[in-house]
């Protein structure tokens, strides 16, 4: 972006140009003012202060200087230009589970209308229909044009966009904070906003190279192995995972490199309760000391999944410490019922959670997965005056310093551009499966959806985009969930219960270019992300469940580095793409892909 006038403009001298000012929410409401240019960017006079929008090294930063006592809510920047031919938006998700995906563009939603979808959490928000904000990340365009905007920090506020347009004629705000956050400033403090990255077409690469990122100084190979949850739920025990290690090892052998020790993972239900991360004695006699022991002198190793920012209420840690957690503060679980958030600022629970992660890796453990971090992002009044953001870094750094730099950390129900310094992997979108309808395509097509949307995060870090599941679907259906898994490059984990499963079917999920891709660390692009004639609004998956039909618009043709290319057929209807039939529910390599 440059200074041109009184603004920050970009253009792309072929039609697209955008100008922006900055803005702050202040008190309850949002201020500007008469503007300027100056040494770095604009300023502007507002009845709080002075509003500074600075560019340096192509991102642009907000600052408010007070003039007065204020409680600042949001800082960002507003504007509007043009896009030639725009008629879809990337509406993207708060968290992995978010539903996320291109709609059409429409009105510019009212400051009310964005409050209240900037209030929506837990499985409020994960069900969104993307007509609201779109968290960290967004682009604007048509088939020819496109605008780019994206956050590069989170520190302190959460970042969000919202757009409208009509006729190529675009209105925007790149905001953080509006959440729930207040940061209170007296007359001569300043405060700084996040910084958002804007520029002209889709500059993926470009965006990914300023994300933070812990694969640039840490790459690990993608992770292969076996995980419990989608076939044993929170029912697992040492039985179950014991036969299920020999099953998935010896399945996993001729498709994975001579010597590689695959992962084990026992996700939710070894604990005694959310909150006490102590193995159930009564299902797992030998404790996962023991369990690592044995799996290590057989070539595995052990992973473990929790949740490590919640408790139940029938937990022991909370029962004995409420002081520990944020008051008030509560995530509704659909099934065992309110857990409290952990409140890392308080001495006493960073303490509990590093003891707790520093045992898991005593006793062996070599992968944590950490699930439903979102609400350690909630703001609330915890002991120390940050807002949600800064207690989910400092989280975060806690878990990292506890499991040490060796272990693995697979992110879930995390917002990407926080978690992506600290972990090592990130899911990127929905879960494959539900434990009450279990598997069905529509919930496959879903997560392709988050996929196309999401790929520029899948450049910065290893994208997670959960197992292929091979029972009950049909053999195109399981070829093209794999094929999905290899797309996001992030690695292959098998999840139904081996004891139980055609064996025929390992076949259908471990074709050895699939697991090759999976575990390339290279994510595979959809070629068209803004696509003709958006939807109006996402599909939800458990309405499509529901009426036994997909409505998940997803891209036809993705192309991996390599330049291989792959039709992948979302739809309940066969298509043709390259010349090739592609059934239902299927994929199919395309002419000229190399082998």
């Amino acid at each position: 972006m440059v200074v041109r006038g009184a603004s920050l403009s970009a253009s792309d001298g072929c039609g697209v140009e955008v100008s922006l000012t900055p803005v702050a929410r202040v008190d309850g409401r949002w201020v500007s003012g008469p503007c300027r240019a100056v040494a770095a960017g604009v300023s502007c006079a507002t009845d709080a202060g002075e509003l500074e929008a600075s560019v340096v090294d192509g991102e642009v930063s907000v600052r408010l200087l007070a003039s007065r006592d204020v409680t600042v809510e949001a800082l960002g920047l507003d504007g509007a230009g043009r896009v030639p031919g725009a008629d879809g938006w990337l509406s993207n998700g708060y968290q992995s589970w978010s539903q996320s995906g291109v709609v059409a563009l429409g009105p510019f939603p009212a400051d009310g209308a964005i409050d209240q979808a900037l209030g929506r959490r837990g499985d409020a928000e994960v069900l969104r229909d993307g007509r609201d904000p779109s968290w960290t990340l967004t682009y604007v365009g048509g088939r020819e044009h496109a605008l780019f905007v994206g956050a590069t920090t989170s520190s302190r506020l959460k970042p969000w966009i919202a757009v409208g347009g009509v006729d190529g004629e675009v209105r925007l705000r790149a905001a953080a904070g509006g959440t729930g956050e207040r940061v209170a400033l007296r007359a001569g403090e300043t405060l700084l906003g996040e910084r958002f990255f804007v520029s002209t077409g889709l500059p993926f690469d470009q965006y990914a190279a300023r994300l933070p990122s812990r694969r640039a100084a840490h790459p690990v190979a993608p992770p292969v192995g076996w995980n419990s949850w989608y076939e044993l739920w929170d029912s697992v025990d040492e039985a179950a995972v014991r036969d299920n290690a020999r099953l998935a090892k010896a399945a996993l052998a001729p498709v994975i490199p001579p010597g590689e020790r695959p992962f084990v993972v026992v996700d939710d239900g070894w604990q005694r309760a959310w909150g006490d991360w102590r193995p159930s004695e009564a299902r797992f006699p030998s404790g996962l000391d023991g369990l690592a022991r044995d799996l290590d002198a057989d070539g595995a190793r052990l992973g473990v999944w929790l949740a490590p920012l919640l408790a139940s209420g029938e937990s022991e840690v909370w029962a004995a410490h409420p002081d520990w957690f944020v008051p008030g503060l509560v995530y509704p679980h659909p099934k065992h019922g309110d857990m409290r958030v952990l409140d890392v600022t308080h001495p006493g629970a960073a303490a509990h959670l590093t003891a707790a992660l520093e045992q898991l890796v005593a006793w062996g453990v070599s992968l944590v997965k950490i699930d439903f971090l979102f609400a350690g992002t909630w703001d609330g009044a915890r002991r120390e005056g940050v807002t949600g953001a800064e207690a989910y870094e400092r989280a975060l750094s806690l878990v990292r310093a506890a499991v040490g730099e060796q272990t693995l950390i697979v992110a879930v129900g995390a917002p990407p551009l926080p978690t992506l310094a600290y972990a090592d992997a990130w899911r990127v979108g929905p879960d494959i499966a539900l434990e009450g309808p279990s598997v069905s395509w529509t919930f496959v097509a879903h997560e392709a959806r988050a996929l196309a949307a999401r790929t520029p995060f899948c450049r910065a870090t290893l994208c997670d985009a959960d197992p292929p599941l091979l029972r009950r679907l049909s053999e195109d259906e399981v070829r093209a969930g794999a094929a999905l898994v290899g797309f996001a490059g992030g690695g292959l984990f098998l999840s139904d219960d081996l004891r139980k499963l055609d064996p025929s079917r390992l076949a259908w999920g471990l074709d050895p270019g699939v697991v090759a891709a999976a575990t390339s660390g290279r994510v595979t692009a959809p070629d068209d992300v803004l696509f003709a004639s958006p939807p109006e609004t996402l599909s939800n998956p458990v309405l499509d469940l529901v009426a036994r039909s997909t409505s998940a618009r997803v891209p036809l043709v993705w192309t991996a580095s390599s330049g291989a290319r792959t039709a992948w057929n979302s739809s309940d209807d066969a298509v043709t793409a390259g010349g090739i039939d592609v059934p239902a529910h299927a994929s199919r390599a395309l002419p000229g892909a190399p082998r």
